[in-house]
């Protein structure tokens, strides 16, 4: 039995994924890739997909004692846990094991311990309310368990009419501050009113428990303008409505439809300790401005907690160090408490709290406290902490793989929606990364992120299609852009050199002279469909079909047909909202030609079967919904290639964020293995690496006895085989973290020959 085929059956064997690979052939795992180096040092997690809106939490995933780092992205909805190595020294890597199975969350996240276990729950956003999910306790691969605790979090109110319960407010744009503002040991929240010109406060009336009461709707003795981010405090506050009884002054009549004045569009709010002042402070923000207000509060006897004074641009009136006085982070900064370097005191990483118009490719400002908790003092230390150690392009990310120099392996090009270099100025770009590595084992090196100005004929928005456009034997390109128009650029490098893309077309035309227009948001991608030796162009759009033109006599001729028009295959994406959908192909051809897979505006890849090479242009209907379980955000585009010749493809996804995800490939053309009846289980599986998997087997499975046998996915054997002669038994899972076989072989009585071997498919995480 070779490796390739020992492989290739303990991966068919594994039966939780027998549905998708009977269709597919194929199968995927969240990966962090291979090596990229950007100006010669490897980057730390270059797959991570990018960042735009990131939250972020401590929580010591891997139960070692140090904190680690949980984000929640706002644009998609994205998990990504990050584990802590000996930072800043080293730094963060990414752990994908650890963002697998939280439950769902919206709007905003943020991890705080309610109930005193240790353990941080999770507090998310949901239509204007806040749900609570309780940590139970880490699995075994480091991913908390979850259980609804508070889905929606509820509070007692009291406008004068008597006690009533309803849930707490919390805004979907806005950010709440939740922390034991009071220090009697359980949790407060501040956030904004209906009206996002005061604060509500909600206290908590017992420790270690979610027993909240509105205490106030006018917290801190402020409002905020409703057409801007002032702040007026003293004689210019006016609330003139409150719960009764509030902390704070107040009259004692509920909110009426009248006193609606004011409607900003949001808020973010931390509360922490600014001043070395034993109380604690505020910092808001503005959806519409780049900077964070800090308020000073003051503690009185009778516990009407008030501003005492506003920096109206953190930290410049704060004792700071450094030469940035101020954060400036484009567009509604929100503020989280983290001890960067592990000094014992908080230090502020600045995230937008928002996806439009702001620099999401250097979107995570850290400001280090140089100073005490009693004495802080703020310094800015860098914009793109934990996002600078990977591969982000700004907005929209589209992948291909390609040999762009003919060298026998796969390179990567990288194309980008937008990238922020300032109000105004947001151009299009088009990266190249070299694969320094070989064509079994892949390595990148970021070469360029300007493969081409766009910007001289106004470009935006470019998709990347490659292929020989003029028979000369190197690698032309041609790009779709925002306006559904296409533009060919011819290399004139030669055969084996790096690619140069000079304009040859500023607007591809079809065999009948007309411009190709497909609408919106043009994703080509050149591929001989229908096998007559010529490069045909399919084409995704932002109405969520695709389109083809057929490589007919060095033109291009548009395909119908009476079941779909000009709708190729008949095809239509998932979308979110039911009006777009925005396709991108990404055919791939095995061994049995071209498979058809389509990514779309939700983040998924879908699945259309494999093309009929006696009739390439019939319609396909949908076999898959979402291909290997993937969704790492939106506006997903995507590449498949056996980038490291395994025979499995991988499948890479950019995203909107601006990143992309690697998923690894493990298994493809599996028709021809016969599935053995189910005798042999392992559990936990996944199982972290170096602890115990334990084996069990049914009566009619047992011989004299077994032999198990680890195999890597390459085909390598791992370790020495074990001898088994129970019905249960437990080994010892491999120390490199992967995805492994465990071949489990009977032996004849009384004879060392093998029979049958069995397959079981193991995953092996980290600690």
């Amino acid at each position: 039995m070779t490796r390739v085929i020992t492989v290739l059956l303990f991966l068919a064997l594994n039966s939780f994924t027998s549905k998708s690979l009977a269709q597919l052939n194929a199968a995927w795992e969240l990966s962090s890739g291979p090596t990229v180096l950007l100006e010669g040092s490897p980057m730390a997690h270059p797959f991570t997909g990018g960042l735009t809106a990131p939250q972020w939490s401590p929580i010591d995933l891997d139960g070692d004692g140090d904190e680690d780092l949980f984000a929640f992205d706002r644009d998609g909805n994205r998990i990504l846990a990050f584990e802590r190595l000996n930072a800043p020294a080293i730094g963060w890597v990414e752990r994908p094991q650890w963002s697998q199975g939280w439950p769902e969350m919206s709007h905003w996240a943020l991890l705080r311990d309610f109930d005193c276990d240790g353990l941080p729950d999770l507090f998310t956003g949901y239509q204007n309310s806040i749900h609570v999910w309780r940590n139970v306790g880490n699995t075994a691969e480091g991913a908390p368990n979850f259980e609804p605790h508070a889905v929606p979090l509820m509070a007692s109110w009291d406008f004068g009419s008597g006690a009533q319960s309803l849930p707490v407010v919390c805004l979907t744009i806005d950010k709440p501050a939740i922390s034991d503002v009071d220090n009697d040991g359980d949790l407060d929240i501040i956030t904004f009113t209906e009206t996002s010109t005061t604060l509500y406060r909600f206290s908590g009336t017992a420790s270690c428990s979610l027993d909240m009461v509105c205490t106030n709707r006018c917290y801190g003795m402020l409002t905020e303008g409703a057409e801007d981010n002032s702040l007026f405090i003293g004689d210019q506050h006016d609330c003139s409505f409150n719960v009764f009884e509030p902390r704070a002054a107040g009259s004692n009549h509920p909110l009426d439809d009248a006193e609606r004045d004011g409607m900003h569009a949001g808020g973010a709010i931390t509360a922490l300790q600014l001043d070395g002042v034993q109380f604690h402070d505020l910092l808001i923000s503005d959806v519409t401005y780049p900077t964070s207000m800090a308020v000073l509060l003051e503690d009185a006897i009778d516990g009407q907690d008030s501003t005492a004074w506003i920096d109206p641009s953190f930290p410049a009136l704060l004792p700071h160090a450094g030469q940035q006085d101020s954060l400036i982070l484009p567009r509604f900064p929100a503020a989280f408490p983290i001890d960067f370097d592990q000094d014992g005191d908080l230090d502020l990483v600045f995230s937008p709290n928002t996806a439009l118009e702001t620099d999401d490719d250097a979107s995570v400002h850290v400001w280090e406290n140089q100073g005490t908790s009693e004495s802080p003092v703020w310094a800015f230390v860098t914009d793109r902490w934990i996002q600078n150690g990977m591969l982000d392009f700004g907005r929209g990310a589209a992948p291909v793989f390609y040999d762009l120099d003919n060298d026998g392996d796969l390179d990567l090009v990288m194309a980008n929606k937008e990238r922020y270099e300032g109000v105004g100025d947001t151009p299009t770009a088009l990266a190249l990364l070299r694969n320094i590595g070989t064509a079994s084992a892949p390595a990148f090196e970021l070469t360029t992120l300007d493969a081409i100005n766009f910007q001289n004929n106004g470009i935006e928005s470019v998709h990347p299609a490659l292929g020989d456009l003029d028979g000369d034997g190197d690698i032309d390109l041609i790009v779709g852009d925002e306006l559904g128009r296409l533009h060919q650029y011819n290399n004139t490098s030669g055969f084996g050199e790096w690619p140069n893309w000079e304009m040859q077309l500023l607007s591809v035309q079809d065999s009948e002279g007309d411009a190709i227009d497909v609408g919106q948001f043009a994703t080509p991608q050149l591929l001989d469909l229908d096998g007559d030796g010529a490069l045909d162009l399919l084409i995704g759009e932002k109405n969520g079909t695709l389109t083809c033109y057929q490589g007919c006599n060095g033109s291009w001729c548009l395909i119908s047909s009476k079941e779909s028009g000009t709708d190729w295959a008949g095809i239509t994406v998932e979308n979110t909202l039911g009006i777009n959908g925005y396709s991108v192909p990404a055919l791939y051809y095995g061994q049995n030609g071209w498979q058809v897979f389509v990514a779309n505006e939700t983040g998924k890849v879908q699945y259309f079967g494999e093309v009929n090479p006696t009739a390439p242009h019939a319609p396909l209907t949908e076999l898959e919904a979402n291909v290997g379980g993937a969704q790492p955000g939106l506006r997903a585009a995507a590449s498949f290639a056996d980038v490291d010749s395994d025979g499995f493809p991988e499948m890479l996804i950019g995203i909107q964020n601006g990143g992309i995800r690697w998923y690894q490939g493990t298994l493809t053309l599996i028709e021809s293995v016969n599935r053995p009846i189910q005798t042999w289980g392992a559990f936990p599986n996944p199982v972290s690496a170096g602890y115990a998997l334990n084996l069990t087997a049914t009566a009619n499975a047992l011989h004299q006895h077994y032999t198990a046998q680890w195999w890597t996915i390459d085909g390598r054997k791992s370790g020495p085989s074990i001898a088994i002669q129970n019905s249960q038994y437990s080994i010892t899972a491999p120390a490199d973290p992967g995805c492994y076989g465990l071949e489990l072989t009977p032996l004849k009585k009384g004879s060392p020959l093998m029979e049958n071997p069995f397959f079981l498919r193991v995953i092996v995480t980290n600690r």
